[in-house]
């Protein structure tokens, strides 16, 4: 028997009467795949390309990949992107009922999957956070020295910039090579203001409502003391340095880092089977 319209699922039904599902403006999305949905959010100016591996590796999983606007040569929004994205997050998940989705995120994208595994503790999944922490602000003058060196740089001074900061970002440069051609496209305004963002706001206040399991994934550099120290808060964590690797973990040692993730999920998927028998 063919499915009337009450049969689609909620997403469907709506696009079906005229009404369009929920598009954010703050993130881009591309979808792959089927099984568990999981979120995967990119750091500073980066492009979806950054978690490519890992989309091929979680191929049992449905992947909802972001470009964040700004970035990668999205146009960018009015507004503060990185709150803008919490709050659009969770309404795309609503909206396309996606349930208890994984959440990944890297740097920036770490900070948001923290804000958003505690603005919203029963909306998300395990949730993962790769080398990044839930917030250290600086003093407002020196946050806004960095964003306008951002903001306001020549063509020749932004491509610069991208090359001096993100190129030292990676013990694998050419893995790194093709996600900073497409940094390199980013919005310089989007850039400053990100990082202005990033460095007034904390939601290390907050962690204490995150409810999903967290796994802190984290490069041995010299950041890791502070990002741990950060993510103090979460009563459910685990910590696991991947040894040799710089910022861009999941590029530098795509295996151990698959190795710690899937080990985290399989854990998590098994607490969760035994809890609904």
């Amino acid at each position: 028997m063919a499915a009337t319209v009450e049969d689609l699922p909620r997403t469907e039904r709506d696009t079906a009467q005229g009404a369009p599902a929920f598009e954010p403006t703050a993130f881009s999305v591309e979808v792959h795949g089927h099984g568990r949905p999981v979120i995967l959010i990119p750091g500073l100016g980066c492009p979806s390309l950054v978690w490519r591996g890992t989309v091929d590796h979680l191929h049992g999983y449905q992947t909802h990949v972001l470009t964040l606007a700004g970035f990668a040569g999205k146009p960018r929004i009015d507004g503060p992107l990185v709150k803008t994205t919490v709050e659009e997050l969770a309404r795309y998940i609503r909206d396309r009922q996606l349930r208890s989705p994984i959440i990944i995120g890297h740097s920036l994208g770490g900070f948001a999957a923290y804000w958003l595994a505690a603005r919203e503790p029963g909306l998300v999944g395990p949730t993962i956070v790769v080398d990044a922490g839930a917030g250290d602000p600086s003093d407002d003058a020196t946050a806004a020295q960095a964003r306008d060196q951002w903001r306001e740089a020549s063509d020749e001074r932004f491509a610069q910039q991208v090359k001096d900061v993100f190129g030292q970002m990676a013990t694998r440069p050419d893995r790194l090579a093709p996600v900073l051609a497409e940094v390199a496209k980013s919005d310089r305004v989007a850039i400053g203001d990100a990082i202005y963002e990033l460095s007034v706001t904390t939601v290390r206040d907050q962690l204490d409502k995150i409810r999903a399991p967290v796994l802190l994934v984290l490069a041995d550099g010299s950041l890791q003391d502070s990002f741990r120290r950060q993510g103090d808060g979460v009563r459910d964590r685990e910590v696991a340095v991947i040894a040799n690797t710089g910022h861009f973990v999941m590029l530098d040692d795509p295996q151990k880092f698959f190795a710690r993730v899937d080990d985290f999920l399989a854990k998590h998927e098994a607490v969760a089977s035994r809890r609904a028998r």
